[in-house]
């Protein structure tokens, strides 16, 4: 994902935080990667799908990192 839409770590770690939990910074890392895959799968979900897109496509999608694919 481009630099303008990564999850900001400190604001993520603040929230986490506010809710009386503390994270490692290897749990916020894993946070921070699965709130990548879940705008990855959102973005997926929102743009205009053709009937020839299978749903193995998307199921693809979430089980790899797909962050990267989103962009595509």
């Amino acid at each position: 994902m481009s630099a303008g839409n990564e999850i900001d770590k400190a604001a993520l770690r603040e929230v986490v935080a506010q809710s009386g939990v503390s994270v490692t910074s290897a749990e916020l890392d894993a946070l921070a990667g699965s709130l990548e895959r879940i705008k990855a799968a959102a973005s997926i979900l929102l743009r205009p799908i053709s009937f020839d897109e299978t749903p193995e496509a998307f199921h693809r999608l979430l089980e790899g990192d797909g962050a990267d694919e989103a962009d595509r």
